[in-house]
């Protein structure tokens, strides 16, 4: 009896902490929201740089929320879809994580193809300063 009490009990650890980081059927996959962030921020670059100067007369709201609305019809979603997906992700640490080392690879990459010096992670190297790729 007492095996098979504690069968049960490990079994039930087991399967209650299996479905932890599991993504829910309503919320953007991972790959999508990366393609998402990505998109977002680059339209804010572009905001920011070119059409919402400091001296501008534009509205930098209603401008802002024409691109993004834009950026997500491009992507077959809507505001809310994003907005639940990425208090999702923030509830969990560990596939936040994820997408950002994602979308971190990705800026990383995109450097390299237009012959930026990429700067690599400092985090292991905590007296040295961030040394450049080429």
């Amino acid at each position: 009896m007492k095996n098979y009490f504690a069968v049960l009990v490990i079994s039930l650890l087991i399967f209650s902490c299996s479905g932890k980081n599991k993504i829910p059927g309503n919320i953007l996959r991972q790959k999508e929201m990366v393609s998402v962030l990505w998109d977002l921020f680059r339209a804010d670059e572009f905001l920011t740089s070119y059409v919402l100067r400091p001296d501008s007369a534009i509205n930098k709201k209603t401008e802002s929320v024409g691109y993004y609305e834009e950026i997500f019809r491009l992507h077959n979603t809507n505001r809310e879809q994003f907005q639940k997906s990425f208090s999702f992700y923030e509830s969990h640490p560990v596939l936040m994580k994820q997408l950002l080392d994602s979308l971190n690879a990705k800026g990383s990459n995109a450097d390299r193809e237009i012959g930026r010096p990429v700067i690599r992670d400092s985090i292991p190297f905590h007296n040295r300063r961030p040394a450049l790729i080429d």
